[in-house]
């Protein structure tokens, strides 16, 4: 249901309330386009579309795929480091010509070895891990866990975040 708007009416929706042409055409039923006609046949100057600002530059292809293929991160992890959508993701990866892994698609797991260095060796939490590979604690610990590497009780102090005591 569409109807005409006075021309004051419309002034006054578009200069005083400083409703967008959208607001106006609903309010009306016709599409904005259709407003911002109105308001150029009745000689209303428009006011400048707002600029869409990026809050953080794109990641570079180099950047993109180590990210996504050696990292593992989804594309949801990368939407949401970006503050973009999935599909903006999913065109950058198209644009660098990087092949998307299946949907609900394993993340790059680390090999057995590499996690018994970093959970043994380097004592890092599963936390810490999961932070380095972007995944979730948990993941890191079924990583462990599938790896047969040996788990620390719960709540032990990890040799990463233990003081070292003198040496004598």
């Amino acid at each position: 249901m569409s109807r005409r708007v006075s021309p004051a009416e419309l002034r006054r929706l578009y200069e005083q309330q400083r409703l967008v042409p959208a607001e106006i055409g609903e309010r009306v039923g016709v599409s904005g386009r259709t407003v911002r006609a109105w308001l150029q046949q009745l000689g209303i100057p428009l006011r400048p579309r707002p600029e869409r600002r990026r809050r953080h530059r794109p990641p570079t292809p180099t950047q993109l795929r180590r990210r996504y293929l050696a990292d593992g991160w989804s594309i949801g992890q990368l939407a949401a480091r970006y503050e973009v959508s999935a599909s903006t993701v999913r065109r950058w990866l198209k644009d660098a010509g990087i092949p998307r892994r299946r949907p609900g698609g394993r993340s790059q797991t680390p090999g057995r070895e590499e996690l018994r260095r970093l959970y043994q060796a380097e004592g890092l939490s599963t936390t810490q891990i999961g932070e380095r590979y972007g995944v979730s604690q948990g993941t890191a610990h079924n990583w462990l866990r599938a790896a047969g590497v040996r788990l620390r009780p719960q709540g032990q102090p990890t040799r990463a975040s233990t003081p070292r005591s003198p040496k004598r």
